[in-house]
């Protein structure tokens, strides 16, 4: 009919590879405007695919604004539609919409110039602002370090990282957090995403490719990963793919349940208990405790990622599960989030017993994270320039976040509850009344949202094991966008949840 030939064996989903194909019939002008699709049933029983996959791939490319429905009538290419698109035809895992869905901001932009406007409002969770980065103070500090530094100190240097800033972190975490630790137990990373790398490497089994005699002799056995649902999904990934047994721990409105949790062995507990990512809940004062005890009782070793911890709005930062014991935690976090996310530079604080894994583990991943990196974040420690930044960024965000809170009251009203707004750079919004009842967060509606000007990340990605509703959950990163961009973003995302309320009624 329109010689469209879907690929079962690769990883993208039929109903995205059949609009993709559409709308490459559209842009290469195949399919020239005023022109009729087939019937829905017709596409669908030719292809060999559900109805409903022909459906979405349909809703999406109305919504881009590529074809029309008209009632009674059917589907037609809008007349025009090729001369507003890019002069290209779009190819397979580079479409518009792919663009938009693999939360790419350059893809948005390209969209967003292909349709004539301006580019969406990105809500990505996770990004500072990073217009507010102090350039001149790094670049000072940065030159200085590649001036004064000793030649002894560019060599190869320790996977356990620069001596100073080991130092300046230990002081650093007393003074922000209350820890107290010995330079010696600090460990400088890439960022988090290293510390979960090394902790997966070297202290997790990989079903028959290590043999437990050969870990009893490192000194530390665990046989499985314990995750929050929802997490990040690098680390999920992470981990399915260096062949973990992975468990799952249902997040709850007080965190995860650690009565809950298995005691058949020893484990590897990944945990966020002060700001849950992506939802946002604290883990309460009875489950930290109950999460060390479960450590002792079954050998095991709780990694806790202090996400968002410079970022808390009313009180002073939560106590860290460290303190409960420092010999069962491993506490992680980021120097970088706070400045920029490209200078990829973090620390975990690891007990003795673990140190030598950790640091042979680390040597062979990249031996040590850049020394003049490492000199600058030191002397930007030392001078307090770091803790003078952190304290006008947390204005900056209290600011935000309160625009982005007035924005989605003024939208939503009670129909939405808000969740995860007491830390951090983003939200969780749950849709709740009986008018959100069909709404869902698939490709179809997020596209259709970021065709009106927003990108929005639905929590459903983050979920590796059910999560009942989830699918109407919405992650929306504010640290990013000042306060006009935010009520624009809001605006077009009110308009895409009606939109797709109506479409799904209708």
């Amino acid at each position: 009919m329109l010689g469209i030939a879907l690929d079962r064996s690769l990883p993208r989903s039929l109903g995205s590879q059949l609009c993709d194909a559409l709308r490459a019939l559209v842009l290469s002008g195949t399919l020239g405007g005023g022109a009729r699709l087939p019937s829905t049933r017709e596409l669908a029983r030719e292809l060999g695919i559900s109805r409903t996959l022909v459906l979405e791939a349909f809703e999406q490319l109305e919504a881009e604004g590529y074809i029309e429905g008209r009632k009674g009538a059917g589907s037609f290419v809008v007349e025009g539609a090729v001369s507003r698109a890019a002069p290209q035809a779009a190819t397979r895992g580079q479409t518009p919409a792919g663009r938009l869905w693999g939360q790419t901001p350059a893809g948005a932009a390209a969209q967003a110039s292909r349709l004539g406007g301006a580019a969406p409002v990105d809500f990505r969770p996770g990004v500072p602002a990073l217009d507010l980065f102090p350039r001149e103070t790094w670049a000072r500090e940065l030159a200085a370090a590649a001036r004064r530094l000793p030649n002894s100190s560019i060599g190869y240097g320790e996977g356990a990282g620069f001596p100073a800033l080991r130092e300046e972190a230990a002081a650093y975490l007393f003074r922000s957090r209350g820890i107290r630790v010995e330079p010696e137990e600090v460990f400088i990373t890439s960022g988090i995403s290293q510390a979960l790398g090394i902790v997966s490497r070297a202290f997790l089994t990989r079903g028959e490719r290590d043999s437990r005699a050969s870990l009893r002799r490192k000194g530390f056995l665990k046989a499985k990963a314990i995750l929050e649902n929802p997490c990040q999904p690098a680390l999920s990934g992470l981990l399915s793919r260096e062949g973990v047994e992975i468990v799952a721990a249902r997040v709850e409105a007080e965190g995860i349940d650690p009565a809950l949790l298995p005691r058949d062995g020893s484990a590897v507990a990944f945990v966020t208990p002060s700001h849950q990512y992506p939802l946002g809940p604290v883990l309460s004062a009875p489950r930290r405790a109950a999460l060390v005890d479960w450590a002792r009782a079954t050998d095991s070793i709780v990694f806790e990622d202090d996400f968002d911890g410079e970022y808390r709005y009313g009180g002073a930062p939560l106590q860290p599960l460290r303190e409960l014991d420092s010999s069962r935690v491993v506490y992680a976090g980021s120097f970088s989030k706070a400045f920029a996310p490209a200078l990829r530079l973090g620390y975990a604080l690891v007990p003795p017993h673990l140190a030598d894994s950790w640091r042979a583990c680390r040597e062979l991943m990249d031996i040590h994270s850049c020394v003049f990196t490492q000199a600058a974040m030191a002397s930007c420690l030392a001078s307090g320039a770091f803790e003078r930044h952190v304290r006008r960024m947390k204005r900056v965000y209290a600011s935000r976040r309160g625009a982005i809170l007035d924005a989605l009251a003024s939208a939503f009203g009670a129909g939405v509850e808000v969740m995860g707004e007491s830390a951090g750079l983003h939200l969780a919004l749950r849709f709740g009344l009986p008018r959100f009842k069909a709404l869902r967060f698939d490709e179809a509606t997020v596209s259709r949202v970021a065709s009106l000007g927003a990108l929005v990340y639905p929590a459903a990605r983050h979920a590796f094991a059910p999560f009942p509703g989830i699918e109407r959950i919405l992650l929306l990163g504010y640290g990013n966008l000042e306060g006009e961009a935010i009520g624009q973003g809001v605006s077009a995302l009110a308009a895409g949840v009606e939109l797709s309320i109506k479409k799904r009624s209708g």
